[in-house]
């Protein structure tokens, strides 16, 4: 009867301490939803656990999410739009191919170095809102990479346009009138006009040549042998000794 009564005072099953006990129990963490789970299982996922899973950085992790997907959206609308602009430039001066198909490649590389940069950003402090440091670091470190990587093409790309595209001759040529060039026909226009072979003057000034006495054959060809003769310059002119 005593070892039953200390027994049941111990905390036994049906004993007076049974249900002290088992609110300890579960204050401490024990089975059953206790407070404790909660706020562990918070912790946990604070420590690195499954972010969405968690009521604190499932949140964050949300709006990164959001953010990451607005960035990715706005760069493709971007560069379909410099692409289409690029590609009806090109249909209509075919001679600006490069020059602009390389600005065009260069503003598109603008954005998706954009886009990359942001994006491994937000991962970077998704990692580290989860306590995955290693993955921070790993997300810092692709970042810095991008940057390097693209703005060495982003260099070789604007070192083409500024060597070869204008200081090259290539957009300036065409402009200024070269081989093909939209100026080409102007400058074969102006040069017919002003009396070339074949241009629509040549006749003309071929006319008045023949006027003023100098080609021969002209029109004013006797009448300036005449007047040698008359004067006594031409040998057998009637004023020659």
């Amino acid at each position: 009867m005593i070892t039953g009564v200390i027994g049941g005072i111990g905390g036994g099953d049906g004993g007076p301490l049974g249900p002290i006990t088992g609110i300890i129990g579960g204050i401490t963490g024990g089975d059953g939803g206790s407070p404790l789970d909660i706020l562990t299982g918070i912790i946990g996922g604070i420590a690195g656990g499954d972010l969405g899973n968690n009521p604190v950085t499932g949140v964050i992790q949300t709006g990164i999410d959001i953010l990451q997907g607005v960035e990715s959206l706005k760069t493709e609308i971007i560069n379909t739009g410099i692409n289409t602009v690029a590609d009806t430039i090109i249909g209509v001066f075919p001679q600006a191919e490069h020059p602009v198909g390389d600005l065009a490649n260069l503003g598109t590389l603008t954005f998706e170095t954009s886009r990359d940069t942001v994006n491994g950003t937000l991962e970077a402090i998704s990692d580290l809102a989860g306590a995955d440091f290693g993955g921070a670091m790993g997300n810092a470190t692709g970042v810095i990479g991008t940057l390097i990587n693209n703005g060495s093409t982003a260099a070789d790309i604007i070192q083409h346009v500024v060597g070869e595209d204008l200081l090259g001759g290539g957009i300036i040529g065409g402009i200024g009138g070269g081989d093909g060039g939209p100026l080409g026909a102007i400058t074969g226009i102006i040069g017919g006009i002003g009396g070339g072979d074949g241009g629509p003057l040549g006749p003309i000034t071929g006319i008045i040549g023949g006027i003023t006495g100098g080609g021969d054959g002209g029109p004013l060809g006797a009448i300036t042998g005449i007047i040698g003769g008359i004067t006594g310059g031409g040998d057998g002119g009637p004023l020659g000794p």
